[in-house]
């Protein structure tokens, strides 16, 4: 398993979490679920991995078509199980917390990945990406139900 997909080819999870991230940060207002929608995501992924250069360009090329404007950092965790261990003194206990605290932005997966064999992925084996993207809403699904995954709602600031 790699960045939270039932895989064991890397490059398949790499493509499979650029698609999740830009699917999740989606302006659902205007990209919203149809019976279409996933042959309309299917051949968006397969047309930006054709004509892309690289990864960088895969994304610019894909954000549009999923009308999401911006990725939202939420969606491009690659390490789920982060935790910081807590040493309380008073009690000797040893607390394992979940490390919420620090955003991921793709840069080193993107700066340390092959973007050729993973361009390759998205467009060989494209129904194999959105079935990894479409297992993996379905496992996060009963968690957002009870609560446990929620939106993190960033902090706005007015600049005047």
């Amino acid at each position: 398993m790699y960045y939270g997909f039932d895989t064991s080819d890397e490059n398949a999870a790499i493509g499979a979490l650029l698609v999740y991230g830009i699917y999740r940060s989606r302006d659902v207002k205007r990209f919203k679920v149809t019976p279409d929608m996933w042959g309309i995501i299917e051949r968006a992924v397969k047309s930006c991995s054709k004509r892309a250069m690289d990864l960088n360009d895969f994304i610019e090329k894909l954000k549009p078509k999923l009308k999401c404007s911006t990725l939202n950092p939420k969606f491009m965790q690659t390490d789920l199980n982060t935790f910081a261990m807590y040493h309380d003194k008073e009690t000797g206990e040893i607390i394992h917390i979940k490390d919420d605290g620090k955003r991921e932005f793709w840069t080193r997966l993107l700066e340390e990945c092959d973007h050729k064999t993973v361009l390759e992925r998205l467009y060989g084996r494209t129904s194999l990406i959105i079935a990894l993207v479409r297992d993996r809403l379905e496992r996060e699904r009963p968690l957002e139900i009870r609560g446990i995954l929620k939106e993190d709602e960033e902090d706005i600031i007015d600049v005047e």
